[in-house]
């Protein structure tokens, strides 16, 4: 197996703690994911937003307005809400966590104290904004509008300081989890495995976020330089004690491509530029790939589908023989996963399991003159090494 690594393999990345890195971004809201991936490294920053719940528009409202009226008397409610109490600021509609459970103290001089506690976080982020000294980092599980993003940024600038805001996405095609993209002077993009659910906030992927994170930090275009370096040239930055591991295998399916020396059972002759998968399952085997903490798998496929006879395919993908992922519809498109480290780790091989209980012959659901059993076809597999090494 030919292992190639993409351009930004050999970047370095600044040396520093984790516990020090998660301290140079500050929360948005939409919800409290960085939050937490701040507590899981033991620190505890102050920020108006770190555990909010506060949904774009609602963000943008008291951007604009100031925040005035924030901390009004009459405008903090204190709710219990699953045996602990929630402060609501009813101007704006943020909510967030107290973390004081139900009883433990009187409602009313928990709402005096929040009052407070809210005027000086606010007073905060408005400084902050004036004079930042951190990435401001953004997420929401639903798409983002261009013009949603242009307004967020707008409001941001009119605070005078040019915040640079690190958006948060989900891993995809082209983009896989620890990879950051600078968009411009004060936008970044950052790409985790996966964005933790609204019902479920605590199950993030720290060792991604740890990754998407350290990246940005180095890569931040403002950055202020250190003594003795004049501001605007180059960073000097240190190497990690272990480097980033960012390799990776390419597979081309089809009559021209290499596909063949990776398959085993459950797939049909090579045609022009792609290879079915038939009957239940498709195996692939690998060479063991350099360790990591977690790869990224991405397939670019196109399921055989004949509605409304066969109105899907379900793919579930194991490696080394346990379950990874399922998609369910597969859609025409690019798909990808994580594959965490320990399934992999101290194997002699990599074995893929595709399964795929839907497949169905063309001859049965379409009229076709084709017997073979096929579930989907696969134009190309990409299989790299966690950019967090």
């Amino acid at each position: 197996m030919s292992l190639q690594a993409p351009p930004d393999a050999g970047s370095v990345v600044a040396e520093i703690s984790d516990r020090d890195l998660v301290l140079q971004f500050e929360s948005l809201g939409d919800n409290c994911e960085l939050g937490l991936v701040q507590r899981a490294l033991g620190t505890e920053p102050l920020g108006l937003f770190r555990f909010a719940g506060a949904p774009l528009a609602h963000f943008l409202r008291g951007l604009n307005a100031r925040f005035e009226d924030i901390a009004a008397p009459k405008h903090v409610r204190i709710q219990a809400e699953h045996g602990e109490y929630m402060v609501k600021l009813t101007k704006y509609d943020y909510i967030y966590h107290a973390f004081i459970a139900e009883g433990a103290v009187d409602p009313k001089a928990l709402q005096r104290q929040q009052t407070k506690v809210v005027q000086f976080l606010a007073d905060k982020f408005m400084a902050d904004l004036a004079a930042p000294e951190k990435i401001l980092v953004f997420r929401q599980n639903e798409p983002l509008l261009a013009a949603d993003l242009v307004d967020l940024r707008q409001a941001l600038g009119r605070y005078g300081g040019n915040p640079t805001l690190l958006w948060i996405q989900e891993a995809r095609h082209g983009h896989p989890p620890g990879s950051v993209d600078i968009i411009d002077q004060t936008l970044m993009t950052g790409y985790v495995s996966r964005l933790a659910l609204r019902e479920s906030v605590p199950d993030f992927d720290l060792a991604s976020w740890l990754s998407v994170l350290r990246r940005a930090w180095s890569m931040w275009p403002a950055r202020q330089a250190p003594a003795g370096v004049e501001p605007g040239a180059p960073l000097p930055l240190q190497p990690l004690a272990q480097p980033l591991a960012a390799q990776r295998v390419d597979v081309v399916f089809g009559k021209e491509g290499n596909a063949t020396a990776y398959m085993g059972e459950g797939w049909s002759g090579g045609e022009d530029g792609f290879t079915w998968s038939i009957d239940d399952r498709s195996l692939l085997t690998f060479d063991t790939p350099p360790d990591a903490s977690e790869y990224w798998l991405e397939m670019d496929v196109v399921p055989y589908v004949y509605p409304p006879a066969l109105a899907r395919q379900v793919l579930t993908i194991a490696v080394n023989g346990t379950e990874v992922r399922t998609f369910d519809p597969v859609p025409r498109t690019v798909i990808g996963c994580v594959i965490p480290g320990d399934r992999v780790r101290g194997r002699a091989k990599l074995v893929i399991t595709l399964e795929h209980m839907r497949a169905a012959r063309p001859i049965d659901v379409a009229g076709e003159d084709d017997q073979r059993r096929l579930a989907i076809a696969f134009r190309g597999l990409s299989l790299m090494a966690g950019l967090g090494g």
